[in-house]
């Protein structure tokens, strides 16, 4: 199992470019915003047991959901896909326009395809099929409209510990 430092060097320039890449693919089958978001640790304090870790991650993916601006998309149906380093962990956080009609057993087929992905040396691999995954759940519920732009950033972010 491949361990990583910090969030720098968790996913190349070139990893970084092929989950952009099936960003922008998922989304032009959706009205949907999926961002995706590596940070080194969800909590200054390092947190050493699960329950502790899982409250750090959450309370850390609802802010930066807030901070990305995806709360504000048109129909509240962002989704952020946020993997912290320190604690090996992944949130999956959706605008309240999505949890309103998919069920919240949803979250954790892709959180596994991430962490199986990252455990086997290749994260960028997950991070793809997991937001290829949503792009197809998201196409059911929200399909792409005529009028649909793209209200966020492609991107992979990279945060720091905070």
């Amino acid at each position: 199992m491949k361990t990583y430092k910090d969030a720098l060097n968790f996913l190349t320039s070139g990893q970084r470019n092929e989950i952009s890449d099936a960003i922008s693919k998922a989304e032009m089958m959706t009205s949907g915003e999926i961002r995706v978001l590596v940070v080194a640790a969800s909590s200054i304090v390092p947190k050493f047991n699960k329950k502790e870790q899982r409250e750090a991650l959450r309370r850390r993916a609802v802010r930066e959901f807030s901070k990305l601006g995806i709360h504000n998309t048109r129909d509240r149906t962002g989704v952020l896909l946020m993997v912290s380093i320190e604690e090996r962990m992944v949130q999956v956080l959706a605008g309240n326009g999505i949890n309103s009609v998919v069920p919240e057993n949803t979250w954790p087929s892709m959180v596994h395809c991430i962490t199986k992905t990252i455990k086997a040396g290749n994260p960028a691999q997950g991070i793809s099929m997991a937001v290829s995954d949503l792009g197809k759940m998201l196409s059911e519920k929200f399909p792409a409209r005529a009028d649909d732009t793209d209200e966020l950033s492609n991107a992979v972010v990279v945060k720091g510990r905070w």
